[in-house]
């Protein structure tokens, strides 16, 4: 699903017509503070999975890492949580 021209495709060979595509941009809270920001990239995000992959290597970086996110992510931080942009297609057919 990397692309309009993907889906449309995909929707038009199963039978749908007039497929449209919306963008919608929002910022969106990703966490309530940094602290829980940072953890859920170590966890599930790309950050967490290169220092798995790097093995013993990525674990003596990992201080590192985590340095870096702070920085990265500490301009986000509002009162109410840590937000970041995010962008979806509001996908509309029509069945014959």
């Amino acid at each position: 699903m990397a692309s309009p021209d993907l889906v449309s495709t995909q929707l038009q060979a199963a039978g749908w017509t007039r497929v449209t595509f919306e963008r919608f941009d929002a910022e969106m809270r990703v966490a309530a503070n940094l602290d829980e920001a940072i953890e859920f990239s170590m966890a599930l995000g790309p950050a967490g999975e290169i220092i798995r992959l790097a093995g013993d290597e990525g674990l003596r970086k990992m201080d590192q890492v985590v340095a870096a996110l702070r920085e990265l992510l500490t301009p986000a931080i509002r009162p109410d949580g840590l937000y970041a942009g995010s962008s979806t297609w509001i996908v509309t057919a029509r069945a014959p």
